[in-house]
């Protein structure tokens, strides 16, 4: 009885120790101050395999926000892949460290992305490590994204338009696609905004915080 009692024990432990044999180098990854006419940024991270045996193992990439026009793609330790590629298979020998990066594509417009990258063992899915990416964003106190689901409408708009937010919203601001302000307005839980007088065309509205920093940007046109 002590013996199968002891041989339990020390399952478990290699089992925990195994599942410290993945590790990204850096974690969460932060870029900030990402300009929508910047082509890309990118997220540098690494993942080792600091097991003494070659592993199997797949990357899978889940996008848990991102601002409209963005795209993000990842690039492993093989290859980059395109923005439609959100997961892949690879193998890594004991010790060898490798690329995990995630680019991101801002396309002329104004604002974020979270990306999440999963890399976990083929043989036991339970071995597995995370990391986050924050694009012009930034985590949470707790080390997790705070996601809000934030909805500008209607839109296109004649004129007035709301949103669908949260408590965390201190300021609505309007820009024209040059990045000019050409509206700014305090914001209250269900109030409407009026941009009738604006010419018609596209704009960004950008949410800010009680902190002043931006929580989201949105597209939205004015007919």
């Amino acid at each position: 009885m002590k013996h199968n009692i002891l041989l339990l024990t020390f399952l478990a432990f290699a089992g925990l120790v195994r599942a410290q044999d993945l590790t990204f180098s850096v974690s969460p990854v932060s870029v900030q101050g990402i300009p929508a006419t910047q082509d890309e940024a990118i997220g540098h991270s690494t993942i080792t395999n600091t097991a003494t045996t070659t592993r199997s193992l797949t990357w899978k990439r889940t996008i848990i926000d991102i601002a409209d026009n963005w795209m993000v793609a990842v690039c492993d330790k093989n290859q980059c892949y395109a923005p439609n590629t959100s997961t892949r298979n690879l193998n890594m020998t004991a010790g060898e460290e490798g690329t995990m990066d995630v680019h991101a594509y801002p396309f002329g417009t104004e604002g974020y992305a979270i990306v999440e990258i999963k890399v976990f063992d083929q043989a036991d899915t339970t071995q597995a490590v995370t990391n986050l990416y924050y694009f012009n964003t930034l985590p949470s106190s707790t080390s997790e994204p705070t996601v809000q689901s934030f909805k500008v409408y209607p839109n296109p708009t004649n004129g007035m338009f709301t949103i669908k937010g949260d408590k965390l919203v201190d300021a609505v601001q309007v820009f024209s696609l040059t990045g000019r302000m050409v509206r700014s307005f305090r914001y209250n839980d269900g109030q409407w905004y009026n941009v009738g007088d604006l010419p018609k065309g596209t704009y960004l509205v950008r949410l800010i915080d009680r902190s002043g920093q931006q929580l989201v940007t949105k597209l939205i046109n004015k007919l």
